[in-house]
């Protein structure tokens, strides 16, 4: 606009002759220029062609610039006179090293340059303020200039020039530590020193700007300032970034956009990385979340926590695992980072006194620097369940990871900080057993046996050796048998007394009865019989009845087939 105007301005000087109507005692010798500066938009509203008169009406939306100073000085001279009834310039010429005057538009966007001879001057913009975009181009004015019309001259010109409002543009970019973009990370734009959200043309707040496939956010329209992104919401499993990412928008710019091209600068804020928050997971013996242990026997906590890629910056890295107390730890607690051990000084191994309560692990990062580039710890913790714990109980135990990032990010409520429950069944099951006279089949008492490993090691219950003898009722009950195989061996048959008022011993099993306890088979039931003479029958049931059934029908069969024949 500022460059057509000139233009017409210009082609209208060009003219030597003037209309005949211009008596010769309106030329005077000074005039004026006032310059009406505003502000509008890059696609605002264009104004009225300028005619030089004053009341030229501005464009909806267009705001008065204070500020703006302009810098006027005289190029050439020239003498309005009357000719042969026509108004002529003459005498034109090139003027040197004239004085420049300048002036700064006030309030009301306006600046006056008063009692300027008659002449033609070029106007330049020197400076303004910064959030618009000065015009950097010259332009020419003559003093006077004819009205729209052409019946009269001007002395006293008026023009309008606007300025486009600067509106820049800015692209934020989010990786994760690989490097690879991430989608629909949320972010919330605010004026820089406060926490005033920045409003777009149309009025709406820049909240919950959403990161797309590239990983980028990209917001144009933004006024000549400053200001700072913060993220208000990460992805699933990324700690927040609590940083301001700070920029200046200084000159126009915008992305292209609805066919149109883009244009001007574009603010690119460096790449922005998040990282995972730690992850904790606890298992017994390698991979199991629920196992049944025997009392005695030496299992495994394995807990493992993934290491951030920032965990070098970090500020404090806690893992806590408080064994319940019908639990004895073996040994020292022992911490590999990706599967090398460390020294005490990068990562440290506390282990408190056992309590009702429990005996609490603490594993404490001492070094953070000597991670950087790590993946993951491995806290392993060995126990074994206590002799006097009933086999069925439930050890429940948890571990829990607390931390601080570089940033001073610590866990939100819901993060998922503590694991979930490993169970501990205590094992244990039973055996029944019932002493019979293979004959008649009454109960038998007095009959005594023992309860050994399969290495013929007698087991022990609460640090009693697990032995029995029949009641009246012929029975043995032995309780609390941690899962396993095991043998039973009789150590003394019972007695009874013959036709003649002896005392005699009943036949006493020759080998041992074998007997699995596990989940399956929680609790045996066994009949074992007893003879006074003759072979000895093992328990019901069990292999050895089997055996002893198959042998006696093949020798009754042999007998039967034998009489036969011998009877034909």
């Amino acid at each position: 606009m500022k460059k057509v105007f000139s233009m017409v301005l210009a082609f209208i000087l060009m003219f030597s002759t003037l209309p005949s109507a211009f008596a010769a005692n309106e030329v005077k010798t000074k005039g004026s220029l006032t310059i009406h500066k505003y502000a509008h938009e890059k696609d605002g509203q264009k104004g009225e062609e300028g005619t030089g008169e004053p009341g030229q009406k501005v464009p909806e939306g267009a705001t008065p610039i204070k500020g703006v100073k302009y810098e006027v000085v005289k190029i050439a001279t020239f003498k309005v006179i009357e000719r042969n009834g026509e108004i002529v310039k003459e005498a034109i010429e090139k003027v040197d090293n004239a004085t420049p005057i300048s002036d700064v538009t006030g309030e009301d966007g306006t600046v006056t340059f008063k009692d300027l001879p008659i002449g033609r001057y070029l106007v330049k913009e020197v400076s303004g303020p910064d959030n618009v975009n000065i015009n950097t181009e010259p332009y020419t004015i003559d003093i006077p200039m004819t009205d729209k019309e052409g019946k009269k001259l001007n002395y006293d010109v008026h023009i309008y020039p606007k300025n486009e409002i600067k509106r820049g543009a800015v692209e934020l970019t989010k990786v994760d530590d690989a490097g690879k973009p991430l989608k629909d990370v949320e972010f919330t734009l605010y004026h820089k020193g406060t926490d005033k959200v920045v409003v777009d043309k149309a009025g709406k707040e820049l909240t919950g700007l959403k990161t797309d496939a590239e990983g980028k956010i990209r917001v144009d329209g933004l006024l000549h300032g400053e200001y700072y992104f913060k993220e208000s919401k990460a992805l699933e499993g990324y700690v927040l970034d609590p940083k301001k990412y700070e920029f200046k928008v200084e000159k126009s710019g915008a992305f292209p956009k609805d066919g149109q091209a883009g244009y001007g600068e574009i603010v690119k804020l460096d790449k922005i990385t998040n990282y995972k928050k730690p992850t904790i997971d606890k298992k017994i013996n390698g991979n199991s979340n629920s196992l049944p242990i025997n009392v005695g026997e030496e299992f495994a906590y394995d807990i493992k926590t993934t290491l951030p890629g920032d965990i070098h910056t970090y500020k404090k890295y806690v893992i806590t695992d408080n064994v319940d107390p019908r639990l004895t730890i073996i040994g020292t607690p022992v911490v590999t980072i990706d599967g090398e051990k460390v020294s005490s000084d990068v990562v440290k191994v506390t282990l408190g006194e056992k309590t009702p309560a429990g005996q609490l692990v603490t594993v404490t990062v001492e070094n953070f620097e000597a991670l950087k580039g790590k993946k993951e710890l491995h806290l392993q913790i060995k126990a074994k369940v206590n002799a006097d714990i009933k086999g069925g109980d439930k050890i429940e135990n948890k571990a829990t990871i607390d931390y601080e990032t570089g940033d001073k990010v610590t866990p939100e409520p819901d993060d998922k900080t503590t694991t979930p429950p490993v169970t501990v069944v205590v094992t244990s099951g039973g055996i029944t057993l019932k002493k019979i006279d293979g004959e008649t089949k009454e109960a038998l008492q007095g009959a005594k046996f023992k309860l050994q490993d399969k290495d013929g090691n007698i087991v022990k219950v609460n640090g009693v050796d697990v032995v029995g003898e029949s009641d009246k009722d012929g029975m043995i009950r032995w309780g609390e048998i941690p899962y396993g195989e095991y043998e039973i061996v009789e150590i003394e048959a019972p007695t009874y007394k013959n036709d003649k008022g002896e005392v005699k011993s009943y036949q006493k099993l020759r080998e041992a009865i074998k007997v699995t306890i596990n989940e399956n088979n929680k609790t045996v039931n066994l009949t074992v019989e007893n003879n006074k003479s003759g072979w000895i029958l093992p328990a019901t049931g069990g292999i050895g009845t089997i055996l002893f059934t198959v042998v006696g029908l093949v020798l009754m069969g042999a007998a039967f087939i034998f009489l036969r024949r011998k009877a034909q």
